[in-house]
């Protein structure tokens, strides 16, 4: 049944590419720097603890939009290094995004994108774009005047951080090879970027697509690339000091600067809902896919390392109608838990989209002051690293054990890494060998994170292909897979026949261990489907000449129950 307008609110979902909290004046920053967003904080729920999955854009905003951690979305690597296993996972897992559950009858949602990114991300949208409203004149100066000064501008900016790195990088023949390679495709990502990169456009697009769309209940996403390097940041919001500035010096300016225009145009953003008389109606989330290191930590305006001047960002939420007083909230929360907060806001039953995370809403209505104990968070783009935070202790360590950076050539805070936040907020001083206890109970916590969330990846996998199954009309309805699989030798021989006979052989006891290991590897309860699955893919796999057809299956399902397997 279509919800009720009335009955629930519109959604925007504001994301601020490497936008850090700490330069928010709500989280203890420069007021100045965020007088729009931090009005917009005092009247909401601000969550003072909130952290990403994933220092990189791809795997981070996917987890925001579907609300499971990287390992069990499947999107593991960033940008250029995306592997075509990546997307396959994505595929088998039956990720659905926010948008996909938004959309369509069921919810009655019109989904809304600007943003550029595309490939899995515009699923669900009714419109996933970036096109602006030119007429020929309009183009013209666009294209002629426009682009190529700020492709200009992005060349002038990366040249100042080649100089940056050029001086703390260890040179090698090999080394600067590959550091060129790193840096070139982070070029030509920032020259692709430079095409709409603009807080003022975005904003523009945003209040044409919400005027058209009034009429309906909306999910809108607004992706702000402002603050991601090499920072757009107008003339007028540069703070220039007096004398020669120094290349890190002109760059933290630009970053401060691009704040500052990006909540002016958050600030105008919210002039036109009221204007629109849509305020009072709209959830409005605001946070970051990560944040960024502005030289902490000898990392220079990227957005690699797990400290958390990269990972901690800002969360607000907005919503009179439900969130009548404004509120801090103090215990940890990820990007994974935002996904479950909205389904249960708009009443939409959401056990079986498999998210990792768990709702806000009893933080926010005061009836627990802590969801989890801890948040979790991986690297792979520029380094390789795993991090574990809770309240007083973060571990970080590397899993290749090496750990190294591939812009600078050096190890940044070492191969396993623990610091006590309460005393060391900035994490400056790595204890992990002083205090090995707490970094290997940590290290024990953080390995069995992982083997369940690998685990529940596994079941994911089944269910998604007991889903095609049943898609494509391969599991009838005995939950007995409809199918022959043989090997080449059988194959051949049925050709050599003048009569085609199937052959059906008795069950080797390879294939048998190999079913029973994948039951025991999964530790996933048995079902008729389940188990189905499993004899489908393990004889789908094997190279012996099995034939497999609902007698056979019912033979191997019989073997299991009198073995224990099943009930």
């Amino acid at each position: 049944m279509e919800k009720n307008k009335h009955k629930y609110p519109n959604i925007i979902l504001i994301v601020i590419d490497a936008l850090r909290a700490r330069n928010l004046g709500c989280y203890g920053g420069d007021r100045a720097s965020s007088p729009n967003i931090d009005k917009i904080a005092d009247k909401g729920v601000l969550f003072e603890n909130a952290y990403c999955s994933w220092n990189t854009t791809d795997q981070s905003l996917t987890t925001i939009l579907s609300g499971r951690y990287p390992r069990t979305h499947g999107i593991v690597h960033h940008g250029d290094k995306i592997k075509p296993e990546d997307l396959n996972a994505f595929e088998t897992l039956n990720v659905r995004l926010l948008s996909q559950v938004l959309q369509g009858k069921d919810n009655g949602y019109e989904t809304l994108a600007v943003d550029w990114m595309a490939r899995w991300f515009k699923r669900g949208f009714d419109y996933y774009g970036y096109n602006p409203k030119r007429n020929l004149l309009r183009k013209l100066i666009y294209y002629i005047f426009t682009l190529p000064y700020v492709h200009l501008k992005y060349i002038v900016a990366h040249l100042g951080l080649l100089r940056i790195y050029s001086k703390k990088r260890r040179f090698t023949a090999a080394s600067l090879w590959k550091g060129f390679k790193d840096v070139f495709r982070t070029f030509l990502f920032t020259f692709e970027l430079a095409r709409i990169q603009d807080a003022c456009f975005v904003t523009g697009l945003a209040e044409e697509l919400i005027k058209s769309s009034r009429k309906e209940n909306f999910f809108l996403f607004l992706h702000y690339w402002d603050t991601h390097t090499p920072y757009n940041c107008p003339r007028n919001f540069f703070e220039k000091k007096k004398g020669h500035m120094t290349s890190e010096e002109v760059l933290l300016a630009k970053y401060n600067g691009a704040v500052r225009y990006v909540d002016q145009q958050i600030g105008r953003l919210f002039d036109s809902l009221r204007e629109e008389r849509l305020l009072e109606d709209t959830l409005i989330i605001i946070t970051s896919d990560h944040g960024e290191s502005l030289t902490e930590h000898d990392i220079f305006f990227d957005h690699h390392g797990l400290y958390d001047v990269t990972t901690h960002v800002p969360l607000i939420l907005y919503y009179p109608k439900a969130f009548s007083e404004p509120k801090r909230v103090k215990g940890l929360v990820q990007h994974v838990d935002l996904a479950p907060t909205i389904c249960e806001l708009l009443s939409i039953k959401y056990k079986d989209h498999g998210f990792d995370g768990a709702s806000l809403m009893p933080l926010i209505l005061g009836e627990k002051k802590e969801i989890r104990h801890f948040v979790f968070n991986e690297e792979s783009y520029v380094q390789r690293k795993i991090g574990f935070r809770t309240k007083k202790f973060k571990y970080i360590f590397s899993p290749d054990g090496v750990g190294m950076c591939n812009y600078c050539q050096q190890v940044h805070g070492g191969e396993e890494e623990l610091y006590n936040l309460e005393v060391d907020p900035e994490e400056k001083v790595n204890i992990a060998v002083e205090s090995k206890i707490i970094a290997d109970e940590m290290k024990k916590e953080l390995n069995d994170l992982i083997k369940s969330l690998n685990s529940k990846k596994q079941k994911e996998f089944i269910k998604g292909g007991i889903f095609r199954l049943r898609e494509r009309g391969r599991l009838d309805d005995d939950n007995l897979v409809k199918g022959e699989f043989s090997d080449m030798k059988n194959e051949k021989n049925e050709k050599q026949s003048t009569k085609k006979e199937k052959v059906t052989l008795e069950l080797p006891e390879e294939i048998m261990k190999e079913i029973k290991r994948r039951i025991e590897d999964t530790e996933f309860q048995s079902s008729e489907e389940y188990l189905s699955y499993i004899i489908h893919e393990v004889l789908k796999g094997s190279s012996s000449r099995i034939v497999q057809n609902s007698k056979e299956e019912k033979k191997i399902k019989k073997k299991l129950r009198s073995l224990g397997y099943m009930d």
